[in-house]
């Protein structure tokens, strides 16, 4: 279950590439900035500045999914097992459907128009969510074709899912692009609903495997951003041997717009301006000898 494929990046890994996104994710962090990631099903989007109240949907629909109140339409989402369904029944294109079931043939076909660029820039392919490793069998099957492909990848992960989700990927990973969100177990589970045991036992993991990974911090004010909070996670990252670089990501807000478009609430309250200069941040991660830098 994929819910975009976006080329041409020049993030989440070196060099060009192509991120894959997979649906489907079991952290719940109030900052979201790509709602649609979270659920394992494909969703109904509305787009309500396009809707032309023709009321088509309504008329589409089964078993009271959309209803009309005051001349427009209300998704009940809760009850919308087809979505395909309903948004092929708009005129306007208000009604979209975010995330496909998509077969290792038809990614793979999108992500070889890419391979001129892979090889100028030394990019490759960036698999990323939602989390991947939801995904696991799937995950390791394209993981296999892109190396018989002659294709390296990187995996964006949150590494809240099991160890033997992870284990077989191993020899097919290039790089593991870890976000590690905070150290203190109780805020990071309140917050998110990962568990730091389980996060941590991963990284050692993948010290113990040799395999190389950096280290991605969302910077968000009101949950992270404070000296003693990002000292904790750029502590732990300085003491596995396989990390030597931290990215520290700015927060932003870019996605709420689609909480709106699914329906959803955006639930975080946090600050509205960072407590400290990321320069900060930076000269903290240097100080523990690691190579720090802004994005990624």
């Amino acid at each position: 279950m994929i819910f975009n494929i976006q080329r041409f990046s020049t993030h989440d890994g070196a060099g060009i590439r192509t991120i894959i996104f997979f649906k489907g994710c079991s952290l719940r962090c109030p900052w979201c900035e790509n709602p649609e990631s979270q659920s394992f099903e494909p969703e109904l989007a509305w787009d309500e500045r396009k809707c032309i109240r023709c009321l088509e949907c309504a008329g589409a629909a089964v078993d009271g999914q959309v209803t009309v109140e005051k001349g427009r339409p209300v998704f009940h989402r809760e009850k919308i097992r087809l979505p395909e369904s309903i948004a092929d029944a708009c005129p306007s294109g208000a009604l979209s459907v975010l995330g496909a079931e998509k077969s290792i043939q038809e990614i793979m076909s999108e992500i070889e128009k890419d391979t001129p660029f892979y090889k100028k820039s030394r990019g490759g392919v960036t698999l990323s969510g939602g989390e991947p490793y939801n995904q696991p069998v799937f995950l390791l099957e394209l993981l296999e074709a892109l190396g018989r492909s002659g294709l390296t990848a990187a995996v964006e992960t949150a590494l809240s899912v099991p160890w033997s989700a992870i284990e077989p990927s191993l020899p097919f990973v290039e790089a593991f692009l870890v976000d590690v969100k905070h150290s203190d177990a109780a805020k990071l589970k309140a917050f998110t609903g990962a568990d730091i045991s389980l996060i941590e036992g991963n990284l050692r993991r993948l010290e113990k495997s040799g395999a190389a990974v950096t280290v991605r911090i969302p910077v968000v004010p009101g949950f992270n951003d404070s000296i003693p909070e990002i000292a904790g996670i750029v502590d732990l990252a300085a003491s596995l041997r396989n990390v030597r670089m931290i990215h520290f990501l700015p927060f932003h807000t870019l996605g709420v717009g689609k909480y709106r478009l699914l329906g959803k609430e955006y639930r975080f309250r946090g600050e509205a301006e960072p407590a400290h200069d990321m320069s900060e941040y930076l000269a903290l991660a240097q100080s523990r000898g690691l190579d720090a830098s802004i994005g990624g």
